[in-house]
């Protein structure tokens, strides 16, 4: 009885903590050449501020960052703009040029 009561409140906090945990996505943010230069900056910091979001790679020839990413703060970072400039935000993933085993090509 006492293991069986055990393995059901583990369960349940189990399945509590997935629907409190938000989903996170993989996706690459750049801006347009010419944006201001704070654009990208701020946009780290939004990542940085969110709780459970965190860049992954900051890419140095590019003005982009790869991170993770609730849909929430995807939806927030598309709709900034500066003067006139707006972010490109488009998924991560493995990218591939070959049709193997029936898998999916491309992301």
């Amino acid at each position: 009885m006492r293991f069986a009561l055990t393995s059901l409140l583990v369960a349940l906090f189990a399945v509590i903590a997935m629907a409190v945990t938000p989903q996170l996505y993989d996706v690459i943010v750049s801006v347009p050449e010419g944006s201001p230069s704070g654009m990208l900056e701020e946009m780290k910091e939004k990542v940085r501020n969110t709780q459970g979001a965190q860049i992954t790679h900051e890419y140095s020839i590019i003005d982009a960052f790869a991170a993770r990413v609730p849909e929430s703060l995807m939806g927030e970072m598309g709709t900034m703009e500066s003067n006139g400039f707006k972010p490109t935000i488009e998924g991560d993933g493995i990218v591939t040029t070959q049709n193997k085993d029936g898998d999916k090509v491309g992301i």
